[in-house]
């Protein structure tokens, strides 16, 4: 490869100087040039520099600059070198400025996909014919279906994906509103196995994420098994036969099929969840939740409420704020908020050139951000019984978290009557915590823009009221987020017992939060008890859930067996331990309403588990555990 020095100097000046380090290993073949830089600090979320002093820069820049080099431009050389397990093992210590402990070694290792071989053995290619006479339907092509339709075809197994919109992403197709973006980092939030080197954002916004999620869907051929448009709207399981019967439409035509074995991957934030006020159907302007965008909607010169101050709230009103002659943000609570100066920041090209050019870099960089991301916060989100700190914390470590985030949000506020209204009267965690780089403060600021948290008493055809006085506007957003603890309320499933979400209501029970006792030859994705709140990304556990339940499939091909369904007592331990687990933490918070709750308060969407015990169970799959 042909380098021009300056650029390499520029690209190296890029970098991740813990990352560089660990690439210098796979070019040198030499684990104890570790010996001769400078030791990073422990890494926290958001800092990839290991907290380097610019004098320890330049001294990992004067070792690297001559090795890259001549790596670089020696092609015969090119080969990538693979470390061995215990090289491995220093290196992420290394990266991450802490011992890395024996229990994370194999999860991590498996995530950033270095090792020759699997640390865990990928599950067998079926049994061809009793696979081809074993019907799959997965229902949904955003990243968890799309996932699965890729393990699946990869093990022979046929499979088909039916899709109710007419493209794939899932929620990513569904959400188009100014500002939609993700809130993990972009070189973790992608599949494990399919890494972007090019994404133009550390952030991306919605148009990127669905790009990369149909980018994946095109390679892995998935589009000749994907049905779009076609919408399930019920199943019901025969005993007498062990199979779904599966009614779906596609422009209004029903269709009746029959399948062994169904899985669900509609995931929790797929029903728009409306306001419980008054008058919500007298608006006569336009009024529309966040997730139904209209196409080519525009708000210029408008007068505009956005009810609600969640995730898609804090996304919408810094967009649209400079586009109103008026904006009002009604909030019922206030969001705790993460600095995070990365959140609307670009990718410049030598970050690009990095990922994509320098051995191991772009896996080293996803573990450095994983890493802190992963179980390091856990044990500062459970309820310390002897705190007497007052109930604005549950710990001397969330009160500590409690001081920094006020004060970087005191910091960015000159209008001294939005204190008390942005400053948050709740735990920081108990609800999702979001990204700021000031651009919410900034808005709410301006002077074409109010907060408003007096409570809704109706909506009038013309506007708003609250407190007997009536606001006008020309749209209402309804950023009022998902019907989360309701699984399957837009599916009527039926197990032979009754349909679940019937059964259950808003306090769904799953076990591994992937199958249920009264759902045979069923399982699902990114089900009860699996939102993440405290760590990781979403697609890690989809990918701990694609993988268990793949691998329970393969048992179900091998031993030629038609039924499959999750013991009761298997499930009534586990959801007694998740319940248990759930009530000593941040999230069932008396100051604290959610959507990680239910009606009665209880938590029912989220995980309070370390991901490396998710990790290990569902790498885990028992058959034991299973009515075959």
């Amino acid at each position: 490869m042909k380098i021009n020095k300056n650029n390499l100097v520029n690209a190296l000046n890029s970098s991740s100087f813990p990352v560089l380090a660990a690439s210098l290993v796979h070019m040198t073949r030499d684990i104890n040039i570790l010996d001769r830089l400078p030791q990073p600090q422990t890494a926290m979320l958001g800092e990839v520099q290991g907290y380097f002093t610019n004098d320890q820069k330049q001294q990992v820049l004067d070792i690297a600059l001559p090795i890259v080099e001549t790596y670089l431009s020696n092609e015969s050389a090119n080969n990538f070198y693979i470390p061995n397990e215990e090289d491995l093992k220093r290196m992420m210590s290394y990266v991450v400025g802490s011992e890395v402990s024996d229990q994370y070694i194999p999860m991590m290792l498996e995530d950033i996909n270095l090792l020759s071989k699997p640390l865990t053995p990928k599950p067998k290619r079926s049994n061809s014919h009793n696979a081809n006479n074993f019907s799959i339907l997965i229902v949904g092509a955003g990243m968890s279906g799309i996932l699965m339709g890729i393990k699946l075809l990869d093990l022979g197994i046929p499979v088909q994906i039916y899709e109710k919109n007419n493209d794939v992403g899932g929620t990513w197709f569904e959400n188009t509103y100014p500002g939609c973006r993700v809130d993990i980092a972009n070189h973790f939030y992608s599949y494990s196995f399919e890494e972007n080197n090019q994404w133009t954002q550390y952030f991306s916004e919605q148009p990127e994420l669905q790009d990369y999620f149909r980018q994946c869907f095109l390679k892995y051929n998935l589009n000749d098994i994907t049905h779009f448009n076609q919408e399930v709207t019920s199943m019901t399981f025969s005993d007498d036969v062990n199979m779904w019967s599966v009614t779906s439409s596609c422009d209004e035509q029903p269709r009746v099929e029959e399948f062994n074995l169904v899985i669900s991957c509609i995931g929790q934030l797929n029903q728009p969840k409306l306001p419980d006020i008054k008058g919500l159907d007298l608006f006569e302007g336009e009024i529309f939740h966040s997730a139904r965008w209209p196409k080519d909607f525009h708000l210029d010169g408008k007068k505009v409420a956005v009810i609600g101050s969640g995730a898609s709230a804090f996304q919408i009103v810094p967009s649209i704020a400079d586009q109103c002659s008026e904006l009002k943000v009604f909030q019922r609570s206030p969001p705790w908020m993460f600095p995070n100066q990365d959140y609307h920041r670009k990718v410049n090209a030598e970050k690009k050139w990095l990922l994509a050019n320098l051995p191991g870099y772009s896996r080293w960089y996803r573990f450095l951000l994983f890493w802190p991301g992963s179980d390091q916060l856990l044990d500062s989100l459970f309820v310390d019984p002897a705190w007497k700190g007052g109930d604005l914390a549950i710990n001397e470590s969330n009160e500590q978290m409690r001081q920094v985030f006020t004060q970087a949000m005191l910091s960015q506020i000159t209008d001294l009557s939005l204190i008390d209204k942005v400053i948050p009267k709740y735990p920081p965690f108990g609800k999702r915590m979001l990204q700021d780089n000031g651009a919410w403060l900034q808005a709410l600021q301006k002077t074409n823009v109010a907060l408003v948290t007096d409570p809704i008493n109706e909506i009038t055809s013309v506007g708003i009221n609250t407190n007997d006085q009536i606001d006008e506007f020309d749209v209402i957003i309804l950023a009022t987020g998902f019907k989360a603890q309701e699984f399957f309320s837009s599916i009527h499933i039926d197990g032979g017992t009754g349909a679940y979400h019937e059964i259950y209501g808003d306090a769904p029970e799953s076990y591994l939060g992937i199958t249920c006792n009264t759902l045979p030859n069923f399982f699902m994705t990114y089900g009860p008890g699996t939102n993440l709140a405290h760590a990781g990304s979403i697609i890690f556990n989809s990918e701990c859930q694609v993988k268990y339940i793949c691998t329970a499939i393969e048992h179900m091909l091998e031993h030629n067996l038609r039924s499959i369904r999750v013991k009761e007592e298997v499930l009534r331990e586990y959801q007694v331990n998740l319940e248990a687990r759930l009530d000593q933490m941040v999230w069932q918070h008396p100051k604290v309403s959610s959507w990680y709750q239910n009606a009665q308060g209880k938590v029912v969407t989220t995980s309070p588990w370390r991901l490396v015990e998710y990790w290990e169970w569902t790498n885990n799959f028992k058959p034991s555990d299973y009515e075959l």
